[in-house]
């Protein structure tokens, strides 16, 4: 049994469907009886975020929501790990291995938290891609064409949960990108096709950064 914090905004568009995909992983994390703490809502916030890495002190932290180079954001678009001025608090990430499903924090963020001694760090360096259908936003697990972005992603840890080390876990999203790449491909609807260059994207700035073969 390990502990694990998941953050959970939904606030707009983008981080409802990646709050309402992660059911999958916080039932992984009830199944296997890990000691889960989650941030939801307005609940994901600066304050709360650093109440529970110090209380909690959770092996393994999953960031949802919107990010830059520097910074990843809760609620309400609060920032709640930086590594830029005035709020550096990357030193939190210290000896936790962390997932970032936000844009572009692979990128500078991810390195200084590994400076910070994390054990490992899983983000993007750029943009994460998510298209959705316009007539689904009220409903995002009934999403078609977000599905295959949010199933793929949460396989990374949906396995880390599960025990896999960090490369293990990747290349199980990486076997699961290609059947929806190969399922895709066999549509007879056009617009599933136009899916596939977005969801190579993601593999393609995916960052995975320290020990490899870290578990919880």
């Amino acid at each position: 049994m390990a502990k694990f914090l998941i953050t959970l905004p939904e606030h707009d568009d983008i981080t409802d469907y990646c709050s309402k995909w992660s059911e999958e992983i916080v039932k992984t994390a009830e199944q296997m009886r890990h000691e889960m703490k989650k941030l939801k809502g307005p609940e994901a916030n600066r304050k709360n975020f650093e109440g529970r890495i110090a209380t909690h002190n959770p092996c393994f932290v999953m960031l949802n929501g919107h990010g830059n180079s520097t910074a990843v954001t809760g609620h309400a678009d609060e920032i709640i790990l930086s590594c830029d001025e005035p709020i550096s608090n990357e030193e939190l990430a210290k000896g936790r291995i962390l997932y970032v499903r936000a844009c572009g924090c692979g990128a500078v963020l991810g390195p200084a938290c590994r400076k910070a001694g994390c054990k490992a760090f899983v983000g993007y360096a750029k943009d994460f891609a998510i298209i959705k259908s316009k007539s689904k936003v009220s409903r995002p697990l009934d999403d078609e064409r977000a599905r295959p972005f949010l199933e793929v992603s949460n396989q990374i840890p949906i396995a880390i949960l599960k025990g896999s080390t960090i490369i293990e876990a990747v290349g199980k999203a990486d076997v699961k990108l290609e059947k929806e790449i190969q399922r895709l491909m066999t549509s007879d609807n056009f617009l599933a096709l136009h899916l596939i260059p977005w969801l190579l994207w993601n593999q393609k700035v995916r960052v995975v950064l320290g020990d490899k073969a870290a578990t919880i």
